[in-house]
């Protein structure tokens, strides 16, 4: 699960770090003499003075009272973290979002860590010593994918960059888990790092299960899919039709399936404090449902693109409620089991799942310290994330379902009808989706405390990308989009 709040922030920070890692220092790192590089500038001055209370304290005040209460306390945070642990931060690159003029993206380096952060920041109009957008997330280091080829590579040539980058993450403790490449018909890349559990130093191996975040969410998608094709719902039915024990029907009334599986349905996010508060209450689906209809709409249905994890698990009540199944027994027999996913499933926290992998995070990009993640999950795992899986059962689903295993082709044609616009490309019906060299790159990533994947599918050939792993939420899902276009670029060949 994704748990950006504010997609524009998401998106924007992606585009920056795609377009930094392949031209490295290509724009001058000065701040414009804008408001919102004036108050960059202020925000750096507190970072290096190296006081967390003084930051503690002076940092609200340059927040718009517009930015919800949680997304401030989290960049709060964040800068407390990075004053206490950086050392003082150096600015590498200074950019404007192409889109979006107002939004200022500033990368830095911390200088004792030696760790990379973006700050993704826009100033209020109407108060420009406030601002109106703040994010800071982690990024990797730019010159990480400097020497990448953009075209074809052999076989040879592939293992060995992958292997060089994993390598240099791993020494800098920047990724722990594992990474695999199918050509379409074998799997020609396989590789871990790391380790899946630190108190006593077990290692990640092929056999390691990881928690997997929003790729979580193409299940439930490839679900509702199913159920489409047994006529037990269409596209356009409506929440209130199909989960008549929603509390807001009103709202219910206008929202459709399609809505739910493009995000844009208009409602927000279920991690808000009382969700974080009482997690051991929200167990399956129906238990969300009176936390989701409380939280603010963000928009009106079919206007906007809002990454919605409510939305995905409204989908998960509306395929029990269809299919007269739970939602996980559902998507294990009629999913996992037909796939081949012998190793994925959904855990509850107080479970023992062999091979299963400890999560771990940092409270911040400029963090020093890793921590267990035992704290920052749901109960147990939901329609729009938090599910198990291995690399191999990820290249098993990634060929089942191109090969019409799960859905038949023409509902699977449906489902990439015309996405919505987000990020660098566009978001289908579960899956995100994107052109590279003229072909489509499919998938979906997974960014949680304890938990960074990604599934990167090239369609039209069949190869694929799977990584997984247990630290995060971090950027190594841009491992796999790197892979990805190298494999769309053209066939590898030994």
């Amino acid at each position: 699960m994704k748990r950006y709040s504010r997609p524009v922030a998401a998106s924007a920070s992606a585009v920056f770090l795609a377009c930094l890692a392949s031209v490295a220092g290509a724009a001058p790192a000065t701040l414009p003499d804008t408001a919102a590089g004036r108050l960059a500038g202020e925000l750096i001055h507190h970072v290096n003075a190296g006081n967390p209370d003084q930051m503690r304290r002076w940092a609200p005040t340059i927040l718009s009272a517009d930015i919800a209460p949680p997304e401030q306390a989290g960049f709060v945070q964040k800068l407390v973290v990075a004053t206490r642990d950086s050392g003082g931060v150096d600015v590498h690159d200074v950019r404007t979002h192409p889109r979006q003029p107002g939004l200022l993206q500033v990368a830095v380096k911390g200088r004792r860590t030696g760790r990379h952060a973006l700050f993704v920041m826009e100033a209020d109009p109407a108060k420009p010593d406030k601002l109106a957008l703040a994010d800071m997330v982690g990024m990797q280091d730019p010159s990480l994918y400097a020497a990448w080829p953009k075209g074809p590579v052999s076989q040879a040539e592939l293992q060995r960059l992958i292997n060089t980058t994993l390598d240099r993450l791993a020494q800098a403790d920047d990724f722990s888990g594992c990474l695999s490449v199918s050509d379409g018909k074998k799997t020609i890349v396989d590789e871990c790092r790391g380790l899946a559990e630190r108190n006593f130093g077990v290692a990640n191996d092929h056999r390691t299960r990881f928690h997997i975040g929003s790729l979580t969410k193409m299940f439930t998608a490839v679900a509702v899919a199913q159920l489409v094709e047994a006529g037990k719902l269409s596209w356009d039915s409506t929440l209130a039709q199909l989960v008549p024990e929603y509390p807001d029907q009103a709202t219910a009334r206008n929202i459709t399936v399609w809505q739910l599986l493009h995000h844009t349905s208009g409602l927000g996010d279920f991690f808000v404090p009382e969700f974080f508060q009482n997690r051991e209450q929200y167990v399956d689906p129906q238990d969300f449902l009176d936390l989701i209809a409380r939280q603010p709409v963000l928009s009106e249905p079919g206007k906007q693109w809002n990454y919605s994890n409510s939305g995905y698990v409204l989908l998960g009540r509306i395929i029990e409620n269809v299919s007269g199944e739970s939602y996980f027994d559902y998507v294990q027999q009629r999913v996992f089991a037909p796939a081949g996913m012998a190793d994925s499933g959904f855990d509850a926290i107080e479970d023992i799942t062999p091979n299963l992998s400890v999560g771990y995070f940092r409270d911040g990009p400029l963090a020093a310290e890793r921590k267990a993640a035992w704290m920052k999950l749901p109960v147990k795992g939901v329609p729009a994330g938090s599910s198990y899986s291995t690399n191999a059962d990820l290249l098993r689903f990634s060929r089942a379902l191109r090969e019409g295993e799960l859905v038949k082709p023409a509902t699977l044609a449906k489902m990439f009808d015309d996405p919505v616009p987000a990020g660098p490309g566009g978001y289908a019906a579960g899956f995100g989706e994107r052109l590279s060299h003229g072909r489509h790159i499919r998938g979906h990533t997974g960014g949680i405390e304890g938990t960074t994947a990604n599934l990167a599918i090239v369609w039209e050939t069949g190869a694929a990308v799977a990584l997984t792993s247990n630290e995060g939420p971090a950027e190594n899902w841009l491992l796999a989009e790197r892979i990805a276009d190298l494999l769309a670029a053209g066939t590898v060949k030994p």
